[in-house]
C-alpha cells in the first residue's frame, strides 16, 4: 500500500454510541474521570469525543501499557500531554507493576479536590486499550473480563477498591469519524477495531514497513532474519519461512504470516515500540 492509496477505515458500531449516552447521563455522579490510552499510539488511541466528559470534571490522562511502549518516546509523550494541559495530570502506567498501582491511587486522591470519603471515578477509552486491566490491578481481583480484542466490556458496572474508590467501567468507544486515514490503521494495528471490516494484508505490510525502518533489531531477534536491505516482500517471505508458514506447494502462506505479525505486534511481543512521535 502507498501513501497515496491509504485505505479507509472506520468503526463505530450502534452499541458505542449506546454506551455514550448512557455514561453521559452518569457524568453528574462522577468526582473523576480517568482516560486510557495506549502508550503505543497515544495521539491516535485519545478519543477527542472524551474531553465532552471531562469538562467540569478533574481529568487523569494514564498511558497504559507503558512497558510495552519505547521508553525514550513515552517521556516526550508525557511531557508533551502535560504542556499542552490535556488533563489535571498525566501519568505513564504499567498495570502489572505494584508500584505504579500505588502511585496511581496516591494521584485518584491527590485530584479528590472536595476531599469526598469515597471517589467515584469514570474509567473510559477506546477499545483494547486496557481498562479491564487497569481495574483489575486497582480492585486486586480478577472481577472484569480481559481480553485482546474490542467489546469485551458489554456493559457499565460498578467496582470498589479497598482504597476507597469506586470505579465506573464502561465499554471501549471510538468516535464517528476519523478525519486522518492514518488514525484507522493505527487503531487496527492496536486491536481496537474489529478485524473482519479491513484488508489484514495491507495493514500488517504497513507496520511490517514501519517496524522495518525504525525497529530493525526487534523484527530480526524475533523473527530470526536477517533484513540486509531486502525489499518488503521478501522481509514477508524471510518471516514466511522462517516460521514455517507454508501452503501445499511450497508457496509461502501470506495470510498467516499477517496475522502473525499483527498478533506480535499487539501482544508486545516485538519489543518496546511506540509507533507516533509528539509534534
Amino acid at each position: 500500500m502507498t501513501e497515496n492509496n491509504i485505505e479507509m477505515i472506520q468503526w463505530y458500531p450502534g452499541h458505542m454510541a449506546k454506551a455514550n449516552r448512557e455514561i453521559r447521563e452518569k457524568l453528574k455522579l462522577i468526582d473523576l474521570v480517568i482516560e486510557i490510552v495506549d502508550a503505543r499510539l497515544p495521539q491516535s488511541s485519545k478519543n477527542p469525543d472524551i474531553l465532552q466528559y471531562t469538562a467540569n470534571k478533574k481529568h487523569l490522562l494514564l498511558l497504559n501499557k507503558s512497558d510495552l511502549a519505547d521508553p525514550e518516546t513515552s517521556e516526550k509523550w508525557l511531557a508533551y500531554f502535560t504542556e499542552q494541559k490535556m488533563a489535571d495530570a498525566v501519568m505513564l502506567y504499567d498495570a502489572f507493576d505494584r508500584n505504579q498501582k500505588t502511585l496511581l491511587i496516591k494521584r485518584i486522591h491527590a485530584l479528590n479536590s472536595k476531599n469526598k470519603p469515597i471517589v467515584k471515578c469514570l474509567i473510559c477509552g477506546i477499545p483494547n486499550v486496557g481498562k479491564s486491566t487497569v481495574i483489575n490491578s486497582l480492585i486486586g481481583k480478577k472481577k472484569t473480563q480481559i481480553g485482546n480484542k474490542p467489546g469485551v466490556t458489554k456493559g457499565q458496572q460498578w467496582l470498589k477498591t479497598d482504597e476507597n474508590i469506586l470505579l465506573l467501567d464502561t465499554p471501549g468507544i471510538l468516535w464517528p469519524k476519523f478525519e486522518d486515514p492514518m488514525v484507522g490503521i493505527h487503531l487496527a494495528w492496536l486491536g481496537s477495531i474489529k478485524d473482519t471490516i479491513y484488508e489484514k494484508q495491507n495493514l500488517a505490510a504497513d507496520l511490517l514497513k514501519y517496524l522495518v525502518k525504525y525497529y530493525p533489531e526487534q523484527i530480526e531477534v524475533l523473527y530470526k532474519i536477517s533484513l540486509s536491505q531486502q525489499p518488503l516482500y521478501e522481509v514477508f517471505d524471510a518471516i514466511s519461512k522462517s516460521r514455517g508458514f507454508l501452503l501445499k506447494g511450497g508457496e509461502y502462506d501470506y495470510e498467516r504470516t499477517c496475522n502473525q505479525i499483527l498478533n506480535d505486534f499487539k501482544n508486545g511481543k516485538i519489543g518496546r515500540i511506540t509507533l507516533e512521535q509528539p509534534v
